[in-house]
């Protein structure tokens, strides 16, 4: 199933990606709704590029009809991630610890210059669960979480930015 997904900021794109580039995690992403735990496993620059493995532990309500599946502790997964530099972007690929060979989640996050006091970041990606009967549930619900997050990285983002840059700017 694919999704996509817009923010707009109301600041200069590199008001945004400049600490991005330095491999700074802007948001504090382990405040972010349904994550449990966030550990950094790596992270290495090489070029104009940033690879990063983190390990997520996230909850959230699993569907009736897949619980006899889906355990609480499955939602334990590996994220591999490349911020490049050129493309203002994160490419990410999901690499769950359980149904490793059922499970499969790709994503990008990318941020473009919309005016010149304005970013609009682009989230979209693609979650294939390959269990039959039960898939399209489960990936209705795990987008569902994965849409509240990245609406509450956006809005923990703007709060940011105005705590560190001063109130949104207008064109």
């Amino acid at each position: 199933m694919r999704f996509k997904m817009d923010h707009i900021f109301n600041w200069p794109a590199e008001t945004i990606v400049e600490p991005l580039k330095r491999g700074e995690d802007i948001v504090p992403m382990d405040r972010l709704p349904n994550v449990s735990a966030r550990k950094v496993l790596s992270t290495e620059r090489k070029g104009d590029k940033i690879f990063s493995r983190v390990e997520w532990c996230v909850h959230g309500q699993i569907p009736r009809v897949a619980q006899r599946i889906i355990r609480p502790e499955m939602l334990t997964f590996i994220e591999e991630s490349v911020w490049d530099d050129n493309d203002f972007s994160f490419t990410t690929k999901i690499i769950p610890h359980y149904l490793k060979d059922k499970i499969r989640c790709k994503t990008t996050s990318r941020y473009h210059v919309d005016g010149p006091k304005v970013t609009r970041r682009r989230f979209q990606g693609e979650l294939r669960i390959l269990l039959p009967i039960i898939n399209t549930v489960v990936e209705k619900a795990i987008i569902e979480h994965l849409k509240k997050n990245n609406d509450e990285n956006a809005r923990m983002l703007r709060k940011i930015l105005e705590e560190r840059h001063g109130p949104p700017q207008k064109d």
